[in-house]
């Protein structure tokens, strides 16, 4: 009996506790949570882009996973006994897109002939969802364009729709929209094609050229040329604050001329010519400045612009001599995002159905600039030469470097760092930030945890729990100093799974599934649960590790984030905690976890998600509460 209650003492005594400050601390960023958008492994074309067809206007080939400009008629196919060909006749629909294909029919045809797309590995077709095509013809036809679904796991036509044509090859290129229609049963899954066939008998022994064919499913938000809903609305759900745009190596280009030109993204999309993605694959452009600002607009996010500083992911450098058109490039954009409508530039963006002025208030100078020997040049004067001509006109604008240290430490200028590595070295990060000099704000605009444990190996297809509780770790820390750490993005946003299943993303998607990632669940808890101040904690019988915390308060709470990782579990190792000044006697908590630190969420058609979220009503007294995890690796949070 002694014993017992001599045991029973000493476990209670052992319990961490956890005695938060009601003031003290430091202001928190607004914008700590935030997201990164490049067009990486189609998270743009294929992506978050609405386009639905594959190739749609013949600006470049894929072909081995590398992005190049020769053309060709990949991802279509003929119906009907029909040839498709690359083809340059004149006229071009316009300078910028100078290849179209050519559909040569055999004389004599009849029946149906045409052509189908394999979409982005399929179509999502959705009984529930409206849908349009369209496309420009050059050529002589009289008669009805039928566009249709058909899945190739049933062999049935799922919807279909039509539009009607009369033109002569005299009147050059002909813009042709169907009418909106619904498909008439939803597919089984997205291994479906989108069809475009014609009565074969009226094109016998002629040829008929195709451009810029496009389909789109509804927006989110009922955007022209806008964004697919399901990826949009997960981002939207995930409450963060901010996005940087357009990247990324992406923005940079493999080799020059290739870097991200944000006037060939404007405006109508026979006007684009897209360009050699980094990534493997071209970039249609029609996911341009415009739309990227639309859709920060109506996901409520602060936009951190990133523009090109004269650095090819090659190694090729811009020189001094030669650098002055590309920072006239730039001012020439910001004029046109921060512009009214009696500058040139912002009359431009006036006259594309945009009449107010965007807010800008942070603009990164380049990405990654260290990489293949540009560090020696952003130092001399490639930072400088974007950083004096913006802050000439823009002194307001904060200034971010992506070279560490900052070549400047003036007021105005911020770093940008980026962190990837397994998920050991996510946890040692915890307090790496705890002695940062205060002299400019930071930025982690790119982070991830590639691999579990100490493996150094590649990546890994999905972050395990384990990893993504050691992302926790790592935010907490970035949390507990931020009024340093201004942001933090993780790198990639969305990818899709048939092309990257084997390298981490918040998101991946499939054309009809979306995959919340473990730590897309991480990210959103802790974005939904900010607060605007740090708050001291003290700690009793213990410190960081296994258990890791973050304190913070808002207006109406104080909210304490716990990381429990590899530790122990059960109401007898509850954390004890307590909040000075409170007279609360309920709380809510929040709690993140899985079976095991091993697990994954998959798709759901191949398993699911293995991740729970659990939120609970907590009885205690007076501002104390007893915080006890279910899961050795596990993420708590308690509002009080």
């Amino acid at each position: 009996m002694i014993l017992s209650s001599i045991l029973c003492f000493a476990a209670s005594v052992a319990a961490l506790t956890l005695e938060i400050a009601s003031s003290g601390g430091n202001q928190s960023s607004p914008l700590l949570y935030g997201l990164l958008y490049e067009d990486i492994y189609h998270s743009g074309d294929g992506g978050l882009y609405g386009e639905m067809l594959r190739n749609r206007a013949f600006q470049g080939s894929s072909s081995g996973g590398a992005a190049s400009l020769a053309r060709n008629t990949d991802y279509w196919h003929p119906v009907g006994g029909v040839s498709l060909a690359i083809d340059t006749s004149s006229p071009a629909i316009s300078s910028s897109l100078p290849y179209q294909m050519r559909m040569d029919v055999p004389a004599g045809t009849t029946g149906t002939v045409g052509f189908y797309n394999e979409g982005f590995w399929g179509f999502d077709v959705d009984a529930t969802k409206r849908y349009i095509a369209s496309l420009y013809m050059r050529g002589n036809y009289s008669g009805t364009i039928d566009c249709s679904f058909h899945s190739n796991t049933t062999g049935q036509v799922l919807g279909s729709t039509s539009m009607s044509i009369d033109q002569t090859s005299s009147a050059g290129w002909v813009h042709s929209y169907s009418a909106t229609f619904r498909p008439s049963r939803t597919g089984s899954d997205g291994n479906n094609t989108f069809y475009f066939t014609f009565d074969g008998s009226k094109l016998a022994g002629q040829s008929v050229y195709f451009n810029v064919l496009s389909l789109f499913k509804q927006t989110f938000d009922n955007r022209y040329n806008g964004v697919r809903e399901d990826l949009a609305q997960a981002l939207l759900n995930m409450n963060m604050k901010y996005i940087r745009l357009p990247g990324g190596n992406n923005m940079e280009g493999n080799e020059s001329p290739y870097e991200w030109k944000w006037n060939e993204t404007l405006g109508p999309l026979t006007g684009r010519p897209g360009r050699p993605g980094t990534w493997g694959d071209i970039n249609t452009d029609g996911f341009g400045l415009l739309e990227m600002m639309q859709m920060a607009q109506d996901l409520g996010l602060e936009v951190i612009l990133g523009i090109w500083a004269g650095l090819y992911l090659n190694g090729e450098v811009v020189s001094q001599a030669h650098l002055q058109p590309y920072v006239d490039s730039v001012m020439n954009e910001l004029e046109f995002l921060l512009g009214d409508k009696s500058t040139t530039y912002g009359a431009k963006r006036a006259a594309l159905g945009f009449p107010s002025p965007f807010t800008i208030n942070w603009i990164e100078i380049g990405n990654e600039d260290y990489l293949n020997g540009g560090t020696n040049s952003y130092y001399s004067y490639r930072f400088m030469a974007f950083y004096n001509a913006i802050h000439a006109v823009y002194p307001s604008i904060n200034l971010i470097s992506t070279i560490n240290p900052n070549p400047v430490t003036s007021n105005g200028s911020s770093l940008d760092l980026h962190i990837y590595g397994n998920e050991n070295y996510f946890v040692s990060l915890f307090n790496t930030f705890d002695q940062a000099s205060r002299k400019y704000p930071v930025f982690v605009n790119e982070y991830a945890a590639t691999n579990p444990g100490s493996n150094n190996n590649g990546q890994v297809g999905a972050q395990t729990l384990g990893m993504s509780c050691a992302e926790a770790i790592f935010l907490l820390g970035c949390e507990r100093n931020s009024d340093v750490i201004v942001g933090s993005a993780y790198g990639a946003l969305i990818k899709n799974y048939n092309e990257a299943p084997d390298t981490v993303a918040v998101i991946k998607h499939t054309a009809n599934e979306v995959l919340y990632t473990i730590s897309y669940y991480v990210q959103r808890l802790f974005a939904d649960n900010m607060g605007t101040r740090t708050l001291p904690v003290t700690a009793r019988n213990g410190g960081f590790g296994p258990i890791y915390w973050s304190a913070t308060a808002n207006s109406s709470s104080t909210i304490l984030k716990l990381v429990n990782y590899n530790g122990n579990t059960g109401s007898s190792n509850a954390v004890q905690v307590n909040v000075k000044g409170s007279s609360k006697t309920t709380a809510t908590l929040i709690t993140l976890t899985a079976p095991s630190s091993a697990s994954v969420n998959k798709l759901p058609s191949l398993g699911g998600e293995s991740s729970t979220i659990t939120t609970t009503t907590l009885s205690g007294r007076a501002g104390s509460f007893a915080v006890s995890f279910s899961n050795p690796y596990e993420i708590a949070i308690l509002v009080v």
